[in-house]
């Protein structure tokens, strides 16, 4: 079968320019006689792109590692569960095989992983971490973080849009005063996780001449964080009318002081969350998130690695959208 490589320099283009085609990008500038000179070189050398290998369940045998920022334990970021389980599945199809590797005492034990092939890095990493993942191999994808975007492949979701158009959906139902209840949960001394949804925050409203600091309030990821915030809210004369968690577990111990003080919401408080875990449907009142596709970020993560292993050297990053879920907990 046929690599990108060797179409490449069948039809004289670059790697990238091939991958792109191949991959239906129709935001490639590119004339219609060559993307059709790309399209029939790799038909007739037999060429298969990684999503279509993955279903032909291809022949070639690969070792690929996951390495994970959290703990084994940890369940504050369900999209990347699903993206960790989107990629073992589909490493299966395509007769990949995979190892995880999670921290333990804030270190990773890169001594195991031998003769791998490529990794997939899911989270945020400090620059010590990220160099001694290159040295196991070149082939490394991220998927939540863009570290170095001339060296490495990355797979995002698009956390600017996303905060913006929940500010924008909260202002066009007539909120005047939005309020952000947030975690933080440190990587390194110069990696924060949780930070930039906050700053997008409060630039956001800051431009619409709406942000009240006073209506800000930082703990960390957890249900336990949430619940301990809202009290503390609570207890105030003044409050926002509806307060954006930066995630479901946040937004879940908030919503449960709401209801033991008695309030409804989202009659006296709106809260809303995001990742759409699958518990969000089932609080009470339904939480209104963010969906985050985890499982196709975690496909197109597979798709970029297999691509790099097989020789593209020039790095891509991938933005993903997310999607506003409506239920009752806003107005």
């Amino acid at each position: 079968m046929a690599t990108l490589k060797e179409i490449a320099t069948k039809v004289n283009v670059s790697i990238t320019t091939v991958s792109r085609v191949l991959n239906n990008d129709t935001s490639l500038s590119v004339g219609p006689d060559v993307r059709k000179k790309i399209i029939k070189t790799a038909t007739t050398m037999g060429y298969k792109t990684p999503r279509n290998r993955v279903r032909l369940k291809s022949n070639f045998k690969l070792n690929i590692a996951i390495i994970h920022w959290n703990a084994i334990d940890d369940d504050t970021n369900s999209h990347y569960l699903l993206a960790k389980r989107s990629i073992d599945q589909l490493s299966i199809k395509s007769n990949v095989n995979t190892l995880h590797l999670y921290k333990e005492d804030g270190e990773y034990n890169i001594d195991i992983l031998e003769s791998i092939d490529g990794l997939i890095c899911i989270g945020k990493f400090s620059r010590n971490h990220i160099l001694s993942f290159e040295k196991v191999s070149k082939n490394i994808v991220f998927i939540d973080s863009s570290p170095n975007e001339s060296k490495f492949d990355s797979v995002m979701f698009d956390l600017n849009a996303s905060v913006r158009e929940i500010l924008s959906t909260l202002i066009d139902r007539g909120y005047k005063k939005i309020g952000y209840i947030g975690g933080v949960e440190e990587i390194s001394l110069t990696v924060k996780l949780g930070r930039k949804r906050e700053l997008i925050f409060r630039d956001y409203l800051f431009q619409k001449n709406m942000l009240e600091s006073k209506y800000i309030h930082i703990g960390s990821m957890t249900s336990e964080s949430g619940y301990k915030l809202m009290k503390k809210i609570l207890e105030k004369s003044e409050k926002a009318e509806v307060y954006v968690c930066s995630n479901d577990s946040i937004a879940l111990g908030a919503l449960r002081a709401i209801n033991e003080a008695g309030l409804n919401v989202p009659k006296d408080i709106g809260i809303i969350g995001f990742n759409n875990e699958d518990m969000s449907e089932y609080t009470f009142p339904p939480l209104t998130s963010v969906d985050v596709n985890g499982q196709f970020i975690g496909e197109q993560a597979l798709i970029s690695l297999l691509e790099r292993i097989e020789g593209r050297n020039i790095p891509i990053k991938k933005i993903i959208p997310t999607k506003i879920i409506f239920r009752q907990s806003i107005k």
